[in-house]
């Protein structure tokens, strides 16, 4: 913690605290638990239509029950340690969801690698890939959906965010606000010293030799958290429970201070009564700790009994460690001998930074002045996008995890834009998705960040669901530049802007700083989760398209004038980052969702594809894939364009565009012409060769390639 704010503290204390009470300081006023250059953007954001925003994660209302999800990132601990980094970041998420008694139903997750092929980049791949396999399989819920995406900015610093959903009655939530006379007990793991200042170690640069600080990452359990999940949602059933934590970040500082501090209250703790796993760790360590799979609860007296018979049910440690009583302080102790004793308000208030006014960084100028001139050979071009790591197939990825434990998941992941989960209980689907730009948000930060809400939008709006809510995930690197200032805050009015005019509440979130080295930084990387709802199976798109089916191209149309900075195959084939990015009409977006809305209730739409990273062609291109068909047809407008041209076409990435297959191509042309929605015939499925305006590939050997070449270049390098 640096003079200014050990200054601050003191200020509003009156007093300077002792050694002990400082630790607790130093991670309840870090930025990764306190916020500290984030709070005054975040309060920015539209929460209109979210439930329980305020809580560990928050939710939509679909009839009588709530929908909770939350993002999170453990970017930190998967570069110093990615198994355990990548395993406990899903524990943690899934406890965000539990504690307010949901059932986790899904999870989802958004990584972010170097394509270098480096021992260190591989390590990390295998590492993070092979942390989520072994906790998610084994924890008995299911990984359905997500993205994976290369950058170099990457190399030395992994983006790991990760998703949980979960369901419960809204007449059976649990809050985390605490009340006077309860008692204060954790159930779960023993509290160890692994992960102790994790929270600190998060907030601050990595370094370029980080094993040293493998000892701030946790170790995770699956097996325990399945059994912690089952007995947590048993013990919550009950009414004499009034609140519930999760052990995350900070441990059990953070949980059982913010749980007084909600419920404007006293807590007294005394530490020599918590199950310990080890008999010389010291009282700051047993705050600081952030050892996996615990819960914290608020009960009342007469629930100690049935609480400790649960956990005795499940096998599972527990212990009464403090009560709870009028006032507002947080009172710490080892048996008589007191620790602490701090007024929560200042605790659990860090001091805010105020990031404003800023200016636009140079860089930024200096790309939207570039001007693009690169040529290649259109199927060259081809099968170098299809074999690039971001474009490539994913499957050696979700592969490896289980997708369809549970019984929820209706696709594989690579038949649709959008997951659906069967919500059994409300009788409908839930829809869910993870995506980012972070070349665009990086030319751009407020369009960027409003083009990545939208490719969720469409997702969603492609698979049939209606968008409902988002969770964030803001990844960033050192708030304390004038450029991160001026990409975060810009980053923050765009998701402010598009979730107001959308209605789209920002129900959750995460912000994730000092992602950086000396050698590197990442891009602002703001990635989006969102969740939607489809009544039946029978409104349920996939992106496959069937033999003989039209397709039809609908919404914005590219030209010879159209920006599109940040595209994917001016990165691949010219190592250009890109321009001016294309800016997002909202109200056009909206207009198009709800024609596709009406041609998919007129039953003219078989498959649909969001257009997004690879253009129109990329966009074909899986759909084929996913479909086992070839195409024939015409993507071209012109006869006569140049290979740069004709790369901006195919390739170029837009807003405001989706691929419908149909079997009526007349009567869906009529609804878009009495709409005024754009659109372009492009051809139909047929055979297995894809031709369009003189090239020709064959599927076969295009999808061996796209379904292959990521797997080879993680496995044999």
């Amino acid at each position: 913690m640096d003079d200014f704010l050990k200054e601050q503290i003191k200020k509003r204390l009156k007093r300077t605290p002792n050694d002990f009470e400082y630790e607790l300081f130093g991670a309840m006023w870090s930025e990764h638990c306190g916020y500290l250059h984030s709070k005054k953007q975040l309060d920015k954001l539209n929460q209109n239509g979210a439930i329980f925003a305020q809580e560990n994660a928050g939710g939509v209302k679909i009839g009588d029950w709530g929908v909770f999800f939350k993002s999170e990132s453990h970017n930190h601990p998967c570069a110093v340690e990615p198994y355990q980094g990548a395993a406990t970041g899903m524990g943690g998420i899934i406890r965000d969801v539990l504690a307010l008694n949901a059932r986790p139903v899904a999870l989802l997750n958004s990584l972010k690698f170097s394509p270098s092929g480096s021992k260190k980049s591989l390590h990390i791949i295998n590492g993070v890939v092979s942390g989520i396999s072994d906790y998610g399989n084994s924890c008995g819920i299911a990984n359905v959906a997500g993205e994976v995406l290369f950058d170099e900015c990457y190399e030395n610093s992994p983006l790991v965010n990760v998703m949980a959903v979960g369901i419960a009655p809204l007449n059976k939530v649990k809050l985390s606000a605490a009340e006077e006379g309860l008692k204060i007990v954790v159930l779960g793991s023993n509290t160890g010293l692994d992960g102790v200042g994790g929270a600190e170690f998060a907030s601050k640069n990595l370094a370029k030799n980080a094993s040293k600080d493998k000892i701030h990452v946790q170790i995770g359990d699956p097996f325990l958290k399945k059994v912690l999940i089952e007995a947590t949602l048993e013990i919550l059933e009950h009414k004499g429970v009034v609140a519930c934590q999760d052990c995350g970040a900070a441990g059990l500082l953070s949980s059982t201070s913010e749980m007084a501090y909600k419920g404007k209250c006293s807590v007294e703790l005394d530490l020599s009564k918590l199950h310990l796993a080890q008999e010389n760790i010291q009282p700051w360590q047993i705050m600081l700790s952030e050892t996996q799979e615990r819960m914290v609860f608020a009960l009342e007296d007469g629930m100690l009994d049935t609480f400790f018979k649960i956990a005795e049910k499940y096998e599972l440690s527990a212990s009464c460690i403090g009560h709870t009583k009028s006032g507002g302080d947080y009172i710490i102790k080892w048996g008589d001998e007191l620790l602490a004793n701090l007024p929560l308000n200042v605790l659990c208030e860090p001091y805010y930074y105020d990031l404003e006014p800023v200016f636009e960084p140079s860089y930024i100028s200096e790309y939207k002045n570039k001007v693009f001139s690169g040529s290649c050979d259109v199927s060259e071009a081809v099968y170098k996008l299809v074999c690039s790591p971001e474009f490539a197939s994913k499957k050696w990825f979700y592969e490896q995890w289980d997708y369809s434990v549970g019984a929820r998941t209706y696709f594989e992941p690579s038949k649709i834009g959008a997951q659906a989960v069967n919500f059994y209980e409300n009788n409908c689907f839930l829809g869910m998705c993870m995506d980012s730009k972070p070349r665009k948000c990086f030319l751009d930060p407020y369009f960027g960040c409003i083009s990545t809400f939208m490719e969720s939008f469409r997702n969603l709006v492609s698979s049939g669901f209606k968008p409902l809510g988002v969770t964030d995930c803001l990844n960033f690197a050192n708030p304390k530049s004038d450029e991160v200032k001026f990409q975060f805050v810009k980053s923050i009015e765009g998701l402010a802007e598009v979730s107001k005019k959308t209605k789209i509440p920002v129900v959750s979130g995460n912000v994730s700083f000092y992602n950086e080295t000396k050698e590197t930084r990442v891009y602002p990387t703001v990635t989006l989760g969102m969740v939607g709802v489809c009544p039946n199976e029978e409104d349920l798109i996939s992106l496959e398209f069937s033999l003989g089916d039209e397709i039809v191209l609908i919404g914005k149309q590219i030209d010879k004038n159209s920006p599109v900075g940040g595209s994917l195959y001016q990165k691949v084939l010219f190592d250009f980052l890109g321009s001016e990015v294309d800016k997002v009409d909202i109200d056009f977006e909206l207009k198009l969702a709800q024609v596709v809305g009406l041609l998919k209730k007129q039953g003219l739409i078989e498959g649909a594809k969001d257009v997004s990273t690879g253009g129109v062609l990329g966009a074909l291109l899986i759909s084929l894939f996913a479909s086992n068909l070839g195409f024939i047809g015409s993507l071209l407008p012109l006869d006569k364009l140049s290979d740069s041209d004709k790369l901006k076409y195919l390739f170029g990435e837009i807003e405001g565009r989706y691929l419908i297959s149909t079997k009526d191509k007349n009567k869906l042309f009529k609804i878009l012409e009495e709409n005024n929605i754009p659109y372009l015939h492009l051809g139909k499925c047929f055979g297995d060769k894809i031709k369009f305006d003189g090239y020709e590939f064959d599927l076969i050997e295009l999808k061996k390639i796209y379904e292959n070449s990521l797997g080879e270049m993680i496995e044999d390098v």
